[in-house]
Parts: structure tokens; C-alpha cells; sequence
């Protein structure tokens, strides 16, 4: 038990600590926003604050009079749903029963890079509430009164809430509360006091009531409550002390400001660093920790969009990459959450899921071959040998497993497929879903259901992983590295001179079955050999001529999924079939200054960063993808790949 003194040293050392973070730790505030307030559990299109991998987020509240937070928003359902729209509200209620929170003058609601605050100014009274996590089940919102007035205040502190009937029920259990969702999801709320309370719950509400107080004159009292979520776990975890606050508040500033370090360049505009900002806080948003079938901590394509709530793994190996510059650790456990899954043949599921009993694992195809990229940027950053080594064998094994399943007539050149034979499968394998480039491909008949088309994309990554290979091979000092070497040689002389058209300076794809090239559309795909360092120098001046020329690719947001000038050009609706992803984007950026196209680079760099819709802009998501001649947003926001390749494009 603290004394007087030691109490009012922790308050002050708490309030200090949240100004000192607020001020130095944040370039930006409200760079997505935040503020919403869900009607019913379903209630669609509304932004949420998670960190630390949690699988319950808050927004900050429409509703200026609240002193709490909207939600709790729950991932570990089906497809996601908001329990509540003031869950865990503190009120001040005087002797005569009445509240003392009347007559509002002012307030305002911020969304932090790792916190929420929210402060309202009454006649007499101000309040400030922070809510942060202290892990992936676990947050503390924190409420600090000040008495503005010139007379005491006496009031019993009361902490309320209430969870949409939908969704549950209260339970007291004395000691906490419990939030009964279903026989899996259970969330806890706990007064983090040592002093008495008493508990009164009534099916979707409840009180928590402290101990009456009286503060002074320029008094201040700081009350906090924990707030857990448990998917498929029947125990709390051990309730964080009061004396932990200030540590977990210390904690979080300290590791969001190395978040941040990437921002702090002096070179960078304002404009780059609200946007490296954004990014980071939509990856950490749809960071999301190890539970169920998700054996490792990975990133979801957007919690926001319900059909991406799971891992894929072509996403994983961009996220990872970009990952390594704000947490290395989080980047190795993407590429590790995916290889968990690998099977007997070396294959990697297309997407993994929390719960199958919602939604399987995907094996009808995998993605492109891209970990080896993500695995030798984690090894360059940390020259970690023992992760190089633990991941090195389950990356030759999928590597070969592409010439085992994925090469029907054993040419050395690979086709995407799948493995339940059907051709939107095989199309999605590529990653880009329904490309023109596929309109008219085939299942080969007798393969293990390999289209055919034999892709300079797959074949110019698949050399690319056979030189990270070598390197890999070399670090760990073993002999087989001149083997990738020789192999990495021979593919990519196989690329030069198979997949390049020289009359029309671009590479196809070709067809596997006549080796003709299947120029029907200008994409991405042609300027993969680019950005794998494949192509000759006179072969990627021919590509970048393109990509440079303002009526094929160099539109207002530059690098669309294929030729404007096309007649199945679909920019608004497409999805592979005109906009811009800013994967394939980001490609072409780093392969023009592969080849020494630094201008040229920086020219495409600055027209997304000043005409992607809201890009440069705090409140806007970031979004899935863009439209190439107006810059709108489209589809999924908040959108991790974006945010990833948003990262590369500006800090490379």
C-alpha cells in the first residue's frame, strides 16, 4: 500500500509521462482517423485502434461528451463485431446522486501513434483519458480529473459501460467483470485500485464504484481500469499493478518512438513523414498475435475488410520486408507464421486462418516465390546466421517444390496452377488475380494443373530466389552455393532470350505448349526482370521507355496493372485491370534505380506521394489500391502491402 505522498508522486510522475509522450514521440496526430461510434455489432466501415498484436481494438467516440472509448471491436469472431460503443466510460456522480460531468465546454479526441486521448473541459472540471495496450490481451485506459474550480469537489467515482444485447451478458465476479460473449470470447474489466469497490451488474450494463473522494482546488486524481480479451482462453492473465502503469506507459513510448526512428530523417519532407507515419500505424493496427491455427505473429491485409482476416502469404513477404525497419522481430515471425504451414512437399498455403471452423486454410494454390526476399532483408539487418539457418532447408524445399509440381513438361521454366484443377485458382497463384495476361490460358491436360503459360514474372523470381540462394548457401558456409549460382545463371540467360520480344522491347509471357509470346497486354509482369536485375541494359532501356511513356504507364499515379492505352484498360473496377498497386509500383521504382534511372525513380516516387487521394493527408487510409488517372483510393483500406511498399518506396 503506497502512502499519501508516494501516491501523489506516482500521479504526477504518470501525467508527466503522458505530456512527455504525447510531445515527444508524435510528429502527427489523427494520420487515420478514428472516430466513430458503432450503432449495432455489425456496424461496417468503421476504423479501430489495436497494437501489440490484440485481437480487440477501440475507436475514439463521436460523441464529445463520452470520457471513454467506442468499442471494444472483436477480431476473434466471425469476420469481426463491435460489442459495445462506450464500454468503459468514468463518471463523477456528487452526493445528490447527479452527475458532475454537466455543462461541456470543450473537448477533444486524438489519435496518437500508440495511444487514444480523449479531453473534455467542463465548467469546473477537466479530464483526460489515454487508453494503450500493455500486450495482446490486455489495455489500461487511464482518466486524470483536475478540479479547475475554486471549491472542493466531492464525488464517487464510477466506472460504466454497457455491451450491445446481441452480443452478451455482464457477469460480477466480485473482483472483476466479466463479459460473457460466447463459450470462447470472454473479456475482463478490473479497476486497477487499491482501494475497495463494489460491482453492480444488470445483463448488458454495469458500475464499478470507488471510494468517495473529495479533491481540492487544482487538485488532480488519476483513476485506470484493465481491460482483457481471452479468445479461446477461460483465465485472466495477472492484473497489471498500479505501480506498473507509469512502466507500461514508458514502455510504449519508448517502443513507438523506435517505430518512429524511420520518420526522423532531416532529408525527408513533411509530406514523406505523415506518410511514413500512416504506414507504420496501419501495419501495427493489422498486426495481429499468435492464436488458434495462427501458430506465429503475422499482419493481416486489412482488419477493416472482412474477407482479409487471415494471412497470405505473398503479403507476408512484403510485409516482412518493410517490417524490418520498425520491428525485426515481428518481420521474422510473418515469414516463420506462414512456413508453419508448410507441407510434406515444400508447398505454402495461399492464406491461413485464427479459426478453421469459420474459415479453412487455403491449398487450392500458393503465391509467388518471394520469402527468400523477405528472409535475406531480415539476414542483412540483423546478420542473424541461427535464423538463416532455421529457415534456409524449408526455403530450398518450396523452391524445388515449384519444378516438382509447377513445371509439367520439366523445361526449367515454371507455370502457376493449383491444386484442385480449376483455373481461378491457378490465376489467383500469380497474385494477380484476374490479369489479362490470363484470359486465355488453359489448365494443361495430364499436368498436376499447370496453366499453359510459363510467366516471366514466377521464372524472373524464381532465378532472383536462386541468387538469395547462393547467398544464403555461402553465409553458412555450404559448398551447394555454386550450384545456385550456376543455376541463377543459366535462368536468367533463359529470360533474356525467351521472354524478351525484341521487335516490340518488352517481356511476356510465353506460351507453354509453342513457346509463342503472349503479347496480348502490356503489364507489370514486364518489368519483373528489371527489378530482379535479370534484363541487359539495352532490354530494360527498351521496358522503362514504357514505363516512362505519360500514355501507357506514367499516368497521374503512375504504374498501372496494364498499358492505358489497352481496350480492356478498367481503371475504376478492374482490379488487375488498371490500377495502381503499389507493390508492382514500388518494383518498378527500386528496378529504375537498379539500372540507374534515379531521376526517373523520383519523378514516379513524388507523383504517388502527391496524387494518391489523401496519401499525404492525415484522416485517409491508406488504401488497396489507386485509380491511375485520377488518384482515388480503391477497394480495402488500411491496406498493409500499401503501407509496406509506402515504407520502401520513401526510406530506399
Amino acid at each position: 500500500m503506497m502512502s499519501n505522498k508516494q501516491t501523489l508522486l506516482f500521479i504526477l510522475l504518470l501525467f508527466f509521462a503522458a505530456v512527455s509522450c504525447k510531445k515527444a514521440t508524435v510528429p502527427f496526430s489523427n494520420v487515420i482517423d478514428l472516430k466513430n461510434s458503432p450503432s449495432y455489432p455489425t456496424d461496417e466501415g468503421l476504423n479501430a485502434f489495436f497494437d501489440l498484436g490484440g485481437w480487440m481494438g477501440f475507436a475514439l467516440s463521436d460523441d464529445k461528451t463520452k470520457t471513454g472509448f467506442s468499442g471494444p471491436y472483436i477480431l476473434g469472431l466471425e469476420h469481426g463485431v463491435w460489442a459495445s460503443n462506450n464500454f468503459a466510460s468514468l463518471d463523477l456522480i456528487s452526493e445528490n446522486g447527479n452527475s458532475l460531468l454537466t455543462n461541456l465546454n470543450y473537448s477533444e479526441q486524438e489519435y496518437f501513434p500508440g495511444k487514444l486521448e480523449n479531453q473534455l473541459h467542463f465548467e469546473n472540471i477537466h479530464l483526460i483519458s489515454n487508453l494503450i495496450f500493455t500486450s495482446d490481451k490486455s489495455l489500461i485506459i487511464s482518466t486524470t480529473i483536475t478540479n479547475n474550480g475554486h471549491q472542493n469537489l466531492k464525488f464517487t467515482p464510477q466506472w460504466k459501460g454497457e455491451i450491445f444485447h446481441q452480443i452478451g451478458r455482464f457477469i460480477n465476479n466480485d473482483t472483476h467483470l466479466i463479459t460473457l460473449m460466447d463459450n470462447k470470447q470472454k473479456i475482463y474489466l478490473s479497476p486497477i485500485s487499491d482501494e475497495m469497490f463494489k460491482i453492480h451488474s444488470d445483463s448488458n450494463k454495469y458500475t464499478i464504484s470507488l471510494n468517495n473522494i473529495i479533491l481540492k482546488p487544482k487538485g488532480t486524481k488519476t483513476y485506470s481500469i484493465e481491460i482483457q480479451y481471452h479468445p479461446n482462453q477461460k483465465k485472466l492473465q495477472k492484473p497489471i499493478s498500479k505501480t506498473d502503469i507509469l512502466q507500461a506507459t514508458e514502455d510504449n513510448q519508448l517502443r513507438w518512438n523506435k517505430y518512429l526512428e524511420i520518420t526522423k530523417t532531416n532529408s525527408l519532407s513533411k509530406e514523406e513523414k505523415l506518410i511514413l507515419t500512416k504506414s507504420i500505424c496501419t501495419l501495427i493496427n493489422n498486426w495481429k498475435s499468435a492464436a488458434g491455427a495462427l501458430r506465429h505473429d503475422g499482419l493481416f491485409p486489412s482488419y477493416h475488410y472482412k474477407w482479409f482476416q487471415g494471412f497470405w502469404s505473398w503479403d507476408s513477404w512484403k510485409h516482412a520486408v518493410a517490417l524490418v525497419k520498425i520491428d525485426v522481430e515481428l518481420a521474422k515471425n510473418q515469414v516463420r507464421a506462414m512456413y508453419d504451414y508448410q507441407n510434406k512437399d515444400g508447398m505454402i498455403a495461399d492464406c491461413i486462418f485464427r479459426d478453421t471452423t469459420i474459415e479453412k486454410h487455403n491449398w487450392r494454390d500458393t503465391k509467388p516465390p518471394l520469402s527468400s526476399w523477405a528472409i535475406w532483408e531480415i539476414y542483412k539487418k540483423t546478420q542473424d546466421t541461427t535464423f538463416l539457418n532455421e529457415m534456409y532447408p524449408k526455403l530450398v524445399k518450396y523452391h524445388n517444390w515449384w519444378y516438382v509440381f509447377r513445371d509439367y513438361d520439366k523445361d526449367g521454366l515454371c507455370e502457376y496452377g493449383s491444386t484442385d484443377g480449376s483455373l481461378i485458382a491457378a490465376k489467383w497463384e500469380s497474385g494477380m488475380d484476374n490479369a489479362i495476361r490470363f484470359d486465355n490460358c488453359k489448365i494443361v491436360e495430364g499436368s498436376d494443373y499447370s496453366i499453359n503459360t510459363e510467366s516471366v514474372d514466377l521464372n524472373s523470381y524464381l532465378a532472383k530466389e536462386k541468387e538469395y540462394l547462393s547467398k544464403m548457401a555461402k553465409v553458412l558456409k555450404l559448398s551447394e552455393h555454386t550450384k545456385w549460382e550456376q543455376e541463377f545463371n543459366t535462368l536468367s540467360d533463359r529470360i533474356r532470350n525467351n521472354f524478351y520480344d525484341k521487335k516490340s522491347g518488352y517481356f511476356y509471357d510465353i506460351d507453354s505448349e509453342n513457346g509463342e509470346f503472349l503479347n496480348n497486354a502490356l503489364g507489370p509482369e514486364g518489368w519483373t526482370p528489371i527489378w530482379c536485375e535479370i534484363a541487359t541494359k539495352e532490354q530494360s532501356d527498351k521496358v522503362i521507355e514504357y514505363m516512362m511513356d505519360t500514355t501507357r504507364f506514367n499516368t497521374t499515379v503512375p504504374l498501372p496493372t496494364i498499358d492505358v492505352s489497352h481496350p480492356k484498360f478498367d481503371p475504376q473496377n478492374g482490379y488487375w485491370r488498371g490500377p495502381v498497386w503499389l507493390d508492382q509500383l514500388w518494383f518498378g521504382v527500386d528496378g529504375l534505380h537498379k539500372y540507374g534511372y534515379a531521376k526517373e525513380a523520383s519523378l514516379l516516387k513524388n507523383k504517388v506521394i502527391n496524387n494518391c487521394e489523401g496519401l499525404n493527408k492525415a484522416g485517409i487510409s491508406i488504401r488497396e489500391n489507386y485509380h491511375p488517372l485520377t488518384g482515388e483510393g480503391l477497394n480495402a483500406e488500411h491496406f498493409s502491402w500499401s503501407a509496406a511498399h509506402l515504407i520502401l518506396l520513401i526510406t530506399e
